[in-house]
């Protein structure tokens, strides 16, 4: 089989979208609409409901299509996006079991009892996989792309792993070390590195959950928040909520980061104003050894003045005069006697030149990737606007 390629018209605001209706019960039926960013509908095609099944394990999920694509009974969808329903507290249809034990604890098993026995049962993890791959089997896409919060972002991450599938998720905690070891592997390649976005809150335990140092699957980005949930804050939850992430996202659908490109630019002034501070330092020092040399040249010529005849030193000659000047200073070279550490004044210097040079140039750096994030952003919301035309 051929790799996926990327959703080629969704955009973050619209996996905000697909990841927040997923949690209502009237989606969970085929031909559900809903509505994404800037009028971009999209229908649903298949949908699974554990609470519905003989084996409860907490998962809700759909699967979508665009809406200028879907026509009932179709054999054959070119894109596919998954959406998974988070964590709903207060439902006892399996979600905390999962986030206890597969997503906290990282166990891969699921023991609950089936007709009086122990048995080991399908985790939501594991259902959600099957569920993608019977729907993929079934339209044979070429574009597949997962989304989801909460739990539902730690199952999309799972699926996009295990298949190589790309992915954008919203406050995803790490479950690592549930994938297989093929899946592992390819995170640790580096394969999911440009196929997994994840985006979360600086005050959310969950998104910012690392399943104990395991490694992050593809990239994580702080978002922007527009407010805290006073309940959840107490159990550091504050900016969980999916609403946390409503009308956070840019012109283009893009979600907005913690730092836009105007503040990045605006730290990065930072930088090189410290630049200028070590600049300052540094003419300060060299502006100290010249006056100094200069005044040692005029006291060695006010001295040697004074032995003359008649003077106050005049029973001394010049040379005794420049030995004394030699025998008092710090050290002497090429003739020239200094009161200071020469050696270690000319290191602080190259080392406060070359800091400098690495302010200066680390500002620059971040001001020109800021410019292109920007540009980036513009270009992206011009060619989105000539594909909805």
């Amino acid at each position: 089989m051929n790799e996926f390629k990327k959703n080629p018209i969704a955009t973050d605001e619209d996996y905000f979208k697909l990841s927040d209706h997923v949690y209502d019960d009237e989606v969970l039926k085929k031909g559900a609409k809903i509505t994404g960013f800037n009028g971009q509908e999209w229908k649903v095609i298949e949908t699974i409901d554990a609470d519905k099944e003989k084996i409860k394990n907490g998962l809700q999920a759909i699967a979508v299509v665009p809406a200028e694509e879907y026509k009932p009974n179709k054999k054959h969808y070119e894109n596919i996006i998954y959406s998974f329903r988070g964590t709903e507290f207060g439902k006892f249809d399996g979600d905390l079991s999962t986030d206890t034990f597969q997503i906290s604890g990282g166990m891969k098993k699921n023991l609950g009892m089936v007709d009086g026995k122990v048995q080991n049962l399908p985790t939501s993890f594991d259902s959600a996989l099957e569920f993608v791959d019977k729907v993929n089997k079934k339209y044979e896409p070429t574009s597949v792309h997962t989304t989801g919060h909460s739990k539902g972002a730690a199952e999309a991450q799972y699926v996009a792993a295990e298949r190589n599938f790309y992915t954008t998720t919203f406050a995803a905690p790490n479950i690592y070390r549930l994938l297989s070891d093929k899946a592992k592997k390819r995170v640790d390649e580096g394969v999911m590195e440009n196929k997994a976005v994840d985006y979360t809150h600086k005050k959310d335990a969950v998104g910012n959950f690392e399943q104990f140092g395991a490694p992050t699957i593809g990239k994580q980005f702080t978002t922007k928040s527009n407010g805290v949930d006073r309940v959840l804050a107490v159990l550091f939850m504050g900016e969980h909520p999916m609403k946390t992430f409503k009308d956070m996202f840019g012109k283009n659908g893009s979600v907005r980061l913690e730092l836009e490109p105007d503040e990045i630019i605006k730290h990065a002034r930072e930088f090189q104003r410290l630049s200028d501070v070590v600049s300052t330092v540094i003419r300060n020092i060299e502006e100290f050894q010249q006056k100094e040399a200069e005044r040692i040249s005029e006291l060695k010529r006010k001295l040697k003045y004074e032995t003359q005849p008649g003077g106050k030193y005049h029973l001394l000659a010049e040379y005794e005069i420049d030995d004394a000047i030699r025998e008092v200073a710090k050290t002497t070279q090429n003739g020239q006697e200094y009161f200071y550490n020469v050696q270690l004044a000319e290191e602080l210097i190259h080392n406060l030149k070359k800091k400098q040079r690495e302010f200066q140039q680390f500002g620059e750096e971040i001001v020109y990737a800021a410019n292109s994030l920007r540009d980036k952003d513009g270009q992206l919301n011009k060619n989105f606007k000539g594909l909805v035309k």
